[in-house]
């Protein structure tokens, strides 16, 4: 089987959809020969924060020297970059061979699997086959019902819990954090990061009613630059000063503080990691696009009220309002006028345009949003066209910010890095 076809088989239209339940995935790996059972895991949910997370906690466990698997979603540039072993995408012609493999599995199923469940299944099959002590496995929708729930980790790790997928997952903080909770297993560790008080108390009560350990680790002295953050934490018996991770924002103290909790967690299970480990991979540590910059060009990843908020309080400290352009997308079921009221009032002025997605909100129909809002609004239908009216707004001293979905990311991404190419 070629690339070619096994995104062929992983794109399908018959896998198309969402369908809960996972009976599908269940069967699947079961005819694949449970490649999970044969691997450790680190399971992690949250509404925000769960990519970073899921990324520091990897760059950690590889500085440790433990051969490290990392399944995250969605992609912004490449397909590869969703399943990852040390640090490296999943090569061609291993996923490949790996989609050869499902394909009689698949076709011996009556009930066909979700395009995400394939995807799952493939990554535990190369995860096996590539021999990973460790997976970091980042939930794709919710928790309760995502695919990944087919496993039982080592620990579970739940970020900040927000409005997100509402129509999937309820209407109320409350609702989508029992949907959270649904990771938490028998007798597995529970690490909480910070949450408002009404997720943290279902998720709280949760972790109770099945007797399981929470941890809970708070950043102390944390300190911002523009590019990276400082911090303190109190690590198992250890007091860490100063541990610096190379990811913008004061939020990511936070993040970092979950994949910590977990780290105290494996540790207890016979996990060597050293403080240098430690502080080695959270300097080394690189999460494309949340507060990345690309030459003078910010990119975000923020598309829900919380991760907007997040990148308002970065912009408040370091990009002045008057010397600020925004580009931006949105999907039509997020809640854009929330979002368009917040960016609005950090920003001069914002250059709306579309990625290619079915979901996405027309560019006019944004910029209209934005200037509900007072401020001037233009409008392009495409990415390229978007970025260089920006460049031509600010000039060549102003800031530029490209934030509301990450399939604006991922395409300003492609536009950015094929610029530099070609340099």
């Amino acid at each position: 089987m070629t690339i070619e076809q096994a995104m062929e088989l992983i794109h399908g239209v018959e896998w198309r959809g969402s369908r809960p339940g996972l009976s599908r995935v269940r069967e699947l790996l079961h005819r694949l020969g449970d490649p999970q059972d044969g691997l450790q895991f680190v399971h992690i949910a949250g509404t925000n924060g769960k990519g970073s997370t899921a990324a520091m906690l990897a760059s950690i466990l590889r500085a440790a020297g433990y051969t490290t698997g990392l399944f995250t979603s969605p992609y912004l540039e490449r397909f590869a970059e969703r399943m990852q072993v040390n640090g490296a995408p999943v090569p061609d012609a291993e996923f490949a061979a790996v989609c050869q493999t499902l394909q009689p599995c698949i076709a011996a199923m009556d009930d066909p699997p979700t395009e995400f469940e394939l995807v799952t299944a493939a990554a535990m099959l190369w995860f096996r086959r590539r021999g990973c002590d460790v997976v970091v496995l980042e939930v794709g929708l919710g928790g309760r019902l995502d695919p990944t729930n087919i496993i039982t980790p080592a620990v579970s790790v739940i970020t900040e819990v927000g409005m997100d997928h509402m129509q999937l997952l309820g209407d109320t903080i409350e609702q989508i954090a029992l949907e959270k909770a649904g990771i938490m297993k028998p007798g597995v560790p529970v690490v909480l990061g910070r949450q408002e008080k009404a997720a943290r108390g279902v998720l709280l009560a949760a972790a109770k009613g099945k007797e399981l350990p929470i941890l809970s680790l708070t950043a102390e002295n944390v300190r911002e630059e523009r590019t990276r953050i400082t911090f303190d934490v109190a690590f198992g018996g250890e007091r860490l000063k100063a541990l610096t991770v190379s990811l913008c924002g004061r939020h990511q103290a936070d993040n970092a503080c979950a994949a910590l909790g977990a780290l105290l967690a494996l540790k207890k299970k016979g996990f060597k990691i050293p403080t240098s480990a430690v502080r080695a991979g959270l300097a080394d540590v690189h999460w494309p696009g949340r507060l990345e910059y690309f030459g003078r060009v910010l990119l975000d990843g923020a598309h829900n009220d919380p991760g907007v908020r997040a990148l308002c309080g970065y912009l408040d400290r370091w990009m002045p309002k008057e010397n600020t352009v925004l580009i931006s997308a949105m999907m039509r079921d997020k809640e854009t006028e929330k979002m368009c009221q917040r960016l609005a009032a950090r920003v001069r002025c914002v250059v709306c345009t579309q990625p290619n997605n079915p979901r996405a909100m027309p560019a006019g129909e944004l910029a209209k949003e934005f200037e509900a809002q007072g401020i001037r609004a233009y409008a392009f239908a495409h990415v390229k066209d978007a970025l260089e009216e920006a460049r031509r707004l600010s000039g060549p001293e102003g800031n530029i910010v490209c934030a509301g979905s990450l399939y604006l990311i991922g395409e300003m991404r492609t536009v950015l890095r094929e610029e530099r190419d070609k340099r």
